[in-house]
């Protein structure tokens, strides 16, 4: 496989347009992460998020509503129980996305103040427990598990991308399983996806053209350890537990690495 051979930029050297651009972006992205429901403008680990006048928080069972008063002062409306062990939060095209340890559940908020749940996955027992990271595209609903220890305790080494038809959120479709080291966060630029895979120190890529049927590209990026990532047009930002790489990536078969810095 091609690995780009990417340099890292000093801290102390990033000015000119780069480091403005890399500034500007993370303060926009920054923003983006709690008021915009477009998948591709926060990262995928998020617990709480902002639409339309309303907040949606997650605790270890529970999704809880609150209305964002006109002073900003939250207003609690609302708490739906669900099975513990909720971890990401996400809402695409007006419908609300959660990964657990359990699964993925798909939830109605056409009435704001009152979700409902419409959906919810079960998974295998080698992937019960995992990590779950969402990212959506049209029907298709993208998930990583990460198995380290589940909640029962147990070491678990199977870790996987998950791929699901969601045409009908009553009743999604799992339409492939794809083996991955230790994956975290995702997201995606048209046709190609962009997976962090901590297990192997690389941004996976893959074709999602066919999303019955993945094809890992060529191309990764190495970068140590990534955690989640953000995908904006021609660039992408992936975080790690030290610090924050920014990417060209308008040629996909010749990304630049334009900086980096450090937490």
């Amino acid at each position: 496989m091609k690995k780009m051979n990417l340099m890292r930029f000093d801290r102390y050297h990033i000015a000119g347009w780069a480091g403005i651009l890399a500034l500007c972006f993370l303060a926009a992205c920054s923003f983006e992460v709690f008021q915009d429901d477009d998948a591709g403008q926060s990262g995928s680990l998020t617990r709480f998020v902002i639409h339309n006048g309303y907040m949606y928080t997650l605790n270890p069972s529970e999704v809880v509503t609150f209305l964002i008063q006109p002073d900003g002062k939250p207003v609690e409306k609302h708490r739906l129980r669900l099975d513990y062990g909720l971890e990401t939060i996400l809402i695409y095209e007006g419908v609300m996305y959660l990964g657990s340890r359990n699964g993925l559940y798909i939830i109605d908020i056409a009435n704001p103040e009152l979700p409902v749940l419409l959906s919810a996955t079960t998974r295998p027992a080698q992937l019960f427990g995992g990590c779950d990271p969402v990212a959506v595209k049209d029907s298709i609903v993208y998930s990583t598990v990460k198995i380290v220890t589940n909640i029962c305790g147990v070491s678990n080494s199977t870790s996987a991308l998950l791929v699901y038809l969601a045409d009908d959120l009553t009743d999604p479709e799992l339409l492939g399983t794809y083996d991955m080291s230790l994956p975290n966060g995702l997201g995606y630029k048209e046709d190609v996806l962009f997976v962090c895979d901590a297990g192997i120190d690389n941004v996976v890529l893959y074709d999602i053209s066919n999303p019955a049927d993945l094809k890992e590209m060529q191309w990764t990026i190495n970068v140590n350890n990534p955690v989640d990532l953000i995908v904006h047009q021609d660039r992408l930002i992936v975080s790690t537990e030290n610090g924050f790489h920014f990417y060209d990536i308008q040629d996909i078969s010749d990304i630049h690495h334009l900086g980096t810095f450090s937490k």
